[in-house]
């Protein structure tokens, strides 16, 4: 089956065809010239890469590799048969760095096939171009050709290494942007908590396996809201107000564990995620969880924040609702505000389960 959704595949099947196309224009090329020995070669080439052409989309890393070998095989052998003015050798660069830029996780045989790629040339270019066995070559023909071969090549394996580099700073860079955006569209910009969308998202992800979970798995959601919050407003003006509710979102923050998640849910109201921590053999049950609110409860009601040496403080009802209770995530919801709402209708400062 095709695999549509690897961006690395039409790239290199335009790379095979390309060779493919081009082995076919070489094939006519030296049956002209009367070369019947490459033209067998070139043949031979042709059809491992028009069975490529279809395999990649089975085996890319396969196609890639086999295509790679018969690329070097045939510019080395027709080097050797037509010489080094033909220009052939010169593949072989390309090549190299075909070998060492694919993307494929395990590239070991790629780099040996660029090793012997590099070997091919520096062997073709003292026997092809400069004869090397026919002729007496000075000290500095030979340390220049040399090094300059050498350093050709190296500079091939660094470039391959700063491409790494680039790729990697690159992706670290839309990483950071990424989870910069994400940050920016789950955040409550007030409280920095997690905003209404990001509850959404999160319990949603959760919701279709309420019906299967353990004992260990159930959670609970917890519905928090501010006494009297639209009379503080009110009264004191709406920057008291926000003030209160970044002093409680603190308050929330500082009494949960990391396991547990909060999320303003609107105006004065937060939606706490209670789950059992990791590693934890006892799962959560309703006195757990009231100890928890009610800890929160009885901090809120003894913290204030002071506005012109005043005092001012509030207190907080809480509902909560088990998964145990429910067969999905929206009645929990329902069921956890519900309770909420009795506590308010009681008396409010209370917790209810």
């Amino acid at each position: 089956m095709i695999n549509k959704n690897n961006s690395d595949r039409p790239t290199y099947f335009l790379l095979i065809l390309f060779g493919f196309i081009l082995n076919i224009s070489f094939f006519f090329a030296f049956l002209s010239i009367g070369k019947y020995e490459l033209v067998y070669l070139d043949f031979i080439g042709t059809i491992i890469l028009l069975i490529n052409i279809f395999y990649i989309f089975k085996n890319q890393r396969i196609a890639v590799l086999s295509s790679l070998i018969e690329g070097t095989v045939l510019c080395t052998v027709i080097t050797y048969i037509l010489g080094w003015e033909y220009s052939f050798q010169n593949w072989l660069i390309a090549l190299c760095f075909l070998a060492i830029t694919v993307p494929f996780p395990n590239r070991k045989i790629f780099y040996i096939l660029a090793i012997i790629e590099c070997v091919l040339y520096f062997i073709l270019y003292f026997d092809v171009k400069l004869d090397f066995s026919n002729r007496n070559l000075t000290f500095l023909t030979v340390y220049f050709s040399l090094t300059n071969i050498i350093g050709l090549f190296g500079m091939i394996l660094f470039a391959e290494k700063v491409l790494k580099w680039s790729a990697n700073m690159e992706k670290a860079f839309f990483q950071d942007k990424f989870e910069r955006m994400e940050n920016i569209m789950y955040t409550d910009r007030l409280t920095q908590l997690y905003n209404r969308h990001k509850a959404d998202d999160v319990l949603s992800n959760i919701d279709d396996n309420i019906p299967n979970f353990t004992d260990n798995e159930h959670f609970y959601i917890a519905f928090v809201d501010i006494d009297n919050f639209k009379k503080i407003n009110d009264t004191y003006g709406h920057d008291i107000g926000d003030d209160l509710l970044v002093m409680i979102s603190n308050i929330l923050n500082k009494k949960t564990k990391s396991s547990d998640m909060i999320f303003r849910w609107g105006g004065e109201e937060f939606l706490m995620l209670f789950k059992t921590p990791k590693g934890q053999e006892k799962g959560l049950n309703d006195n757990i969880v009231y100890g928890i609110l009610e800890r929160i409860r009885l901090t809120v009601e003894k913290s204030s924040i002071t506005i012109n040496n005043k005092k001012i403080n509030t207190t907080i009802t809480l509902g909560a609702a088990s998964s145990k209770e429910s067969s999905n995530v929206k009645e929990m919801i329902k069921l956890a505000d519900k309770k909420m709402y009795e506590g308010k209708n009681s008396g409010k400062n209370r917790v209810i389960i």
